[in-house]
């Protein structure tokens, strides 16, 4: 064998462990780690919510941006980054037909690798369990 091959087989042995702890390193608890899109499915526990679509989470560095339906509602709220542990709510204020006030409201927190939430309305409420998802193509699925 050729001296810079042997030389490039030692330097590939070295590098493997490092990307292996890379790869541990990126599985991350949700209370270290909640930025990003989290992905989720509606279970009613009262009245009527939306169950046939998927539920997102988007936090960002100041942001959290919920939608329990694909987007057609957004609630929003403000991302502490510092607090301990964690909890987040989004708020979206509306007005019914008789033009009485009434908030629809997400209330999640951090558990293992998951964000477990609670979202209520006057007509629904049901819990959420959110799940970081590895490969998506979603990074737009809530506007900034």
């Amino acid at each position: 064998m050729n001296k810079h091959v042997i030389t490039s087989v030692l330097i590939k042995i070295r590098i493997i462990p490092f990307f292996l702890l890379m790869l541990t390193a990126c599985s991350h608890l949700a209370e270290d780690h909640p930025t990003g899109i989290w992905l989720g499915k509606l279970e009613t526990q009262q009245g009527i919510c939306p169950q046939d679509r998927m539920a997102a989470l988007r936090i960002e560095k100041k942001k959290i941006l919920f939608s329990p339906d694909n987007g057609a509602l957004v609630l929003t709220g403000v991302f502490h980054k510092k607090e301990k542990p964690r909890h987040f709510v989004a708020v979206l204020h509306r007005t019914n037909m008789d033009h009485k006030p009434y908030n629809l409201i997400f209330e999640g927190k951090t558990k293992d690798r998951n964000i477990i939430g609670t979202y209520g309305t006057p007509d629904c409420r049901a819990t959420v369990t959110f799940y970081h998802p590895e490969h998506y193509g979603l990074s737009n699925a809530i506007a900034h």
